[in-house]
């Protein structure tokens, strides 16, 4: 009797030392960082989630869910600190899918935490990335990135856990066919465009000049000039011969009014053909 007693008292101490483990969840469990990486490899759009995951419950967590998007390929995950893998998934329901981290000989206690990496691929012709929130988080970060261009496509903070998928999130997928000018060229381009317009506005000023004035200097106006610029030489040559000015300013105006009047006549001879 005292032995069938001490067994069940024996038997009583090893229940409750690993209740908390048989009886795990992840009702605890939250998101404290995770970080999608969508690039383009061979077979797809690869996407790498990089999770940091924390227990605030005070039983061990000894599974845990992830949403992964419909139609993704090759889905794995790895437990970055010790290197194991946490395959194979087990799906719930759609597009959940629970992984056991006992079969890896893991758990989570209160408030430790563990980082993963998930990986699966994408068809290119994805034109969302979709992500369900099963566990609240606290920072989330999806970026694309092509060769060594990163584009920031979503970043959120304290975003509340939802198993609707209606509220799951939604980013448009930076395609590769879509990527950016890089900055320099468009720089150039947009100076070689100023440039244009610029030179274009030169030209059009010049040709606004020149036909205005062919406009203003019609032919009885040339005719006029040129008289004028005739009188203008004889008087000059009068107040010359009677020493009335120097022979430095005869030399000058004489240049010019005769330089004037030669091109007055060209002007004549030319709205005459």
């Amino acid at each position: 009797m005292k032995k069938t007693a001490i067994l069940l008292l024996i038997g009583l101490l090893l229940l409750i030392t690993i209740y908390p483990g048989v009886c795990a969840d992840d009702s605890g469990v939250i998101i404290d960082q995770q970080q999608v990486t969508i690039s383009l490899a061979s077979k797809g759009l690869q996407v790498d989630e990089t999770i940091k995951v924390i227990n605030t419950n005070v039983d061990n967590a000894t599974l845990l869910r992830f949403w992964i998007q419909q139609k993704a390929q090759d889905a794995s995950i790895l437990e970055l600190s010790s290197g194991k893998k946490l395959n194979p998934f087990t799906s719930i329901q759609g597009n959940e899918q629970i992984c056991n981290l006992s079969a890896a000989n893991l758990t989570i206690g209160k408030d430790k935490s563990l980082n993963i990496q998930l990986t699966y691929f994408l068809s290119t012709s994805e034109q969302y990335f979709v992500q369900n929130l099963l566990y609240d988080t606290n920072a989330l970060t999806v970026i694309y990135k092509d060769g060594t261009t990163e584009l920031n496509l979503f970043q959120g903070e304290h975003l509340i856990a939802s198993t609707d998928a209606n509220n799951a999130l939604q980013i448009r997928l930076y395609k590769p066919t879509e990527a950016p000018l890089n900055i320099t060229v468009l720089v150039i381009v947009f100076l070689v465009v100023l440039l244009i317009i610029a030179s274009l506005l030169v030209l059009l000023k010049k040709q606004r000049k020149k036909t205005k004035k062919a406009v203003v200097e019609t032919e009885e106006i040339l005719t006029t000039k040129k008289a004028l610029l005739l009188s203008l030489l004889k008087d000059l040559e009068k107040q010359f011969r009677a020493q009335s000015i120097s022979n430095e300013t005869y030399t000058k105006l004489k240049e010019e009014y005769k330089a004037q009047a030669v091109d007055a006549m060209k002007k004549l001879d030319d709205l005459k053909k």
